[in-house]
């Protein structure tokens, strides 16, 4: 039997297997043997089920990765793309409290307080401004929140607004 393998791998790209009276080749994994029985291919692992990845799926040679858009990280197990929790790190940059969502986060502010246009500040509400803050005679503005009093004479009533 002549060994057609021993002469320049027979033409094979790869793999040269000699068998009696023949031989055939074959390709290593990740490549996959095209129509001229010599030639080896790269198999796209993303082509069939995006390679099994959640969301992105990278071809490359003899391999592929899988990856994740903006507001996720690759899961542990590769394939799986596990949420960003913004707020875990600092509160998110939020000055009062921040909300997890899907791929975003979100700041507020606690009562007596809004949200500046940066989305993270929370500035003091000056309650006073606005209609003396439902106060009958005096407001005064404290951070977080007001206080209502009354002039000489007055006395503030049980409703914390009113003056008797």
């Amino acid at each position: 039997d002549i060994d057609e393998c021993s002469v320049g791998n027979a033409g094979c790209q790869q793999n040269c297997i000699n068998i009696i009276g023949s031989y055939f080749c074959s390709c290593g994994t990740g490549y996959i043997l095209i129509i001229d029985g010599h030639i080896c291919d790269d198999v796209d692992e993303c082509w069939a089920a995006n390679g099994g990845c959640a969301q992105t799926c990278t071809n490359t040679i003899c391999s592929f990765y899988c990856s994740c858009g903006s507001g996720y990280n690759l899961n542990a197990n590769g394939f799986f793309c596990d949420d960003v929790n913004e707020c875990s790190n600092v509160n998110g940059g939020c000055d009062h409290t921040c909300k997890n969502l899907i791929r975003s986060f979100q700041c507020s502010c606690q009562n007596g307080y809004s949200l500046d246009s940066d989305g993270f500040t929370c500035n003091d509400v000056n309650e006073c401004t606005s209609s003396n803050g439902g106060c009958e005679q005096n407001c005064t503005n404290d951070i977080g929140g007001f206080q209502c009093s009354c002039g000489d004479g007055y006395s503030l009533n049980w409703n914390g607004f009113t003056c008797d």
